[in-house]
């Protein structure tokens, strides 16, 4: 999610509402043993510590004020003999294989995924399986922790008043916002992971966390030393006993075998809609095609796999899904017949485990609480884990060869967008780099590219359409916050003023749709929240042309633009990073303005003459569509015209300019090939 301001003041926006302080049941997900005499085994581990002097110079570190990483070394020796557990006394078996490494001035691996260059100060990483107990201590300086195997993290402050927990109804703290980050990269890393668990520890206080789809959890404030027996309790969990599925794991996605998280190529997995009675299943091959890096959101990510029952390539894709819209399955259920750039389903349905009595039950996050926290409080617009899986099997724009497969493949995706409208009323509304595909090489004409993810579409009905709002609710139980949620009605169209939610993938939003985010609603007082607006075709072809101009940039950085210039690529470096690196709506707003105030003739020298003439006449189209974007009113108005400065008027992009555009690049294609 994004919000106005800078990008840690954006988390503690979007977390407002979302937080539960001072939880009694966060130490549950810590309960679940199947070692007998685990008691004993606590109280050994606890002893040894007490024994050394680490825990008494952790503590008076603190005492001291010291810097904050004087006190990791402390740290992450106790964390070693938690790991240890005291093996050789109390003959304890560990059934898990997992370390907490400090990462020092160690970035993660993120592999080919775009991620920030931040890190928490410790992570609970897997590793590989050892006779010894304790696994070999890694040196993340000399050997680099990828983050797909980091499932969990510790963040360290050096004083209490820095911790997590307030009483506060209208402040996140810092320390809460940094997790968000931390969390959001896990899940994004590890898109079969549900939720994640984590330990602050802020001078000689510690409490627990969770971090999940719909908010944060956290425990109360226990002390490190009157409290020891709980941090060995959690740190002995986490590196040595629970399962991948009580650690937060999907237990409908079960990794391959022979597979690891931190083998050298991304692992597979073998992937189900769980109970209910469907059999189906399929492989994952390679890393996921896209994976949304939002904490809040729908947390989408869609993966190359193959069905295990008749071997058919398929896109598998995973999303949280509001149970206030129709289903992403629902909606392409609308669709009787193939359409040509639009992806079609071939099943899609509400994942589903099988827990205890119950062999049916939808996952939803209220009821991943209740099981794992004996949690049974209201979770408001409970999110449900949803699976699709498409027949059309496609590959990121960005994958294109060449300038033909690039301008054919979007072109066809342009079609499908515009039929969908036209013939079956359905609106797209999330135009963004993981929903524009290319279509499988020698694909039928009109298959180059294609559309997907329908689950933000609006589906136009006769006489009537879709107003969404937002409604306060009251908080949840132990919950200090208010929180609301969009609200979904179908009325008649003459008995509201038109409505909608602001959907989509802020870096890619119509400017329209982020300015009235901005714009602070009269009855809020103040506070930021999404306007009404009534949403139309121009904003969905507004983000279209980012996505291009996203895809052309990411593809020439990656693989090598046409025409090879340091000081122009170091340019383009700086445009996509102002364009789409933007954490807030006013960071993105500022990079958008910067675009569209001179053309960028460094990109264009980039690449050849078709994709310039695409890119430039898009980049119009833009510009004219956010002409004099601020709105006036009769003083402004009264002045320009005394100054005979009216103001440009935007001119709303359609589907027949850019087949224009495409018109005029494929021409000139056809000269060059």
């Amino acid at each position: 999610m994004a919000s106005s301001g800078n990008s840690r003041a954006a988390y503690q926006q979007d977390l407002l509402g979302h937080i539960e302080y001072q939880s009694s049941k966060l130490i549950k997900a810590y309960d679940k043993w199947s070692v007998t005499g685990i008691d004993t085994v606590i109280h050994t581990i606890e002893a040894s510590i007490r024994a050394g002097d680490d825990l008494s110079e952790f503590q008076q570190n603190v005492r001291d004020k010291v810097d904050e990483k004087h006190l990791y070394p402390q740290l992450q020796n106790i964390f070693r003999t938690i790991e240890g557990a005291a093996a050789e006394v109390t003959g304890y078996k560990r059934a898990q294989f997992r370390q907490v490494v400090a990462l020092g001035e160690r970035i993660p691996d993120a592999e080919n995924m775009s991620f920030p260059d931040n890190k928490p100060d410790f992570v609970l990483a897997e590793v590989p399986p050892t006779s010894e107990a304790l696994t070999p201590e890694i040196d993340a300086g000399s050997e680099r922790v990828k983050w797909r195997q980091i499932c969990g993290f510790i963040e360290v402050k050096p004083t209490f008043n820095k911790g997590p927990n307030t009483t506060s109804t209208s402040t996140v703290r810092p320390i809460v916002s940094q997790g968000v980050n931390y969390a959001r990269l896990i899940l994004a890393a590890r898109p079969f992971q549900l939720y994640v668990l984590c330990i602050f520890i802020y001078g000689p206080n510690f409490c627990l966390g969770w971090y999940d789809r719909r908010g944060v959890i956290l425990s109360r404030d226990y002390h490190i030393d009157t409290n020891l027996d709980i941090l060995v309790r959690a740190v002995l969990q986490l590196t040595t006993h629970m399962t991948p599925y009580q650690l937060g794991h999907d237990k409908t996605a079960t990794i391959l075998e022979g597979h690891t998280y931190y083998q050298k190529n991304y692992p597979s997995f073998v992937v189900s809609m769980g109970a209910g009675g469907d059999t189906r299943q399929w492989k994952t091959v390679g890393a996921p095609i896209w994976s949304s890096l939002s904490l809040l959101g729908r947390g989408t990510a869609t993966w190359r796999a193959v069905s295990l029952l008749d071997d058919t390539d398929v896109v598998l894709k995973t999303l949280w899904r509001s149970q206030t819209r129709r289903s992403e399955s629902n909606v392409y259920g609308l669709i009787t017949k193939a359409l040509p750039g639009v992806a079609a389903i071939s099943v899609g349905d509400d994942v589903r485990h099988a827990v205890g009595k119950n062999e049916n039950a939808v996952v939803t996050v209220g009821w991943l609480r209740s099981v794992i926290l004996q949690d049974n409080a209201c979770v408001n617009d409970d999110p449900v884990l949803h699976r699709l899986a498409l027949t059309t099997i496609g590959r990121p724009l960005w994958d294109a060869e060449t300038s033909k497969t690039f301008i054919l493949g979007s072109l066809a995706a342009l079609k499908g967008h515009e039929v969908l409208w036209e013939d079956k009323g359905i609106l797209h509304r999330d135009m963004s780099p993981g929903n524009i595909f290319l279509g499988q090489p020698g694909c039928a004409a009109g298959w180059e590219g294609f559309l997907a993810d329908l689950e933000f579409a609006s589906v136009v009905q006769p006489m009537t359409e879709t107003i969404v709002s937002l409604d306060q609710l009251p908080p949840l139980v132990d919950q200090q916050n208010t929180r609301g949620v969009f609200r979904e009605e179908t009325v008649l169209s003459s008995s509201r003023a038109p409505g909608a939610e602001i959907t989509g993938t802020a870096l890619f939003m119509a400017g329209e749709l982020l300015e009235k985010m901005l714009r602070p609603d009269k009855k809020s007082k103040g506070k930021v929240r999404p306007a009404k607006i009534e949403r139309d075709v121009h904003h969905d072809l507004e983000s279209f042309i980012l996505v291009l101009f996203y895809a052309v940039m990411k593809r020439g950085l990656e693989h090598g633009f046409s025409n090879q210039d340091p000081d122009a690529e170091s340019d383009i470096k700086g445009l996509y990073c102002s364009l789409f690196g933007g954490h807030t709506i006013r960071e993105i707003i500022a990079g958008r303005s910067s675009f569209l105030q001179q053309k960028p003739a460094y990109l264009y020298s980039a690449v050849d003459p078709p994709m310039q003439q695409l890119l430039h006449g898009c980049w119009k189209l833009l510009k004219s569509q956010r002409a004099d974007s601020v709105p006036g009113d009769e003083y402004t108005a009264e002045i320009e015209e005394e100054l005979q400065l009216n103001s440009e008027q935007p001119q709303l992009i359609t589907y027949k300019q850019l087949y224009v555009t495409y018109r005029v690049a494929l021409n000139t294609l056809s000269r060059f090939t």
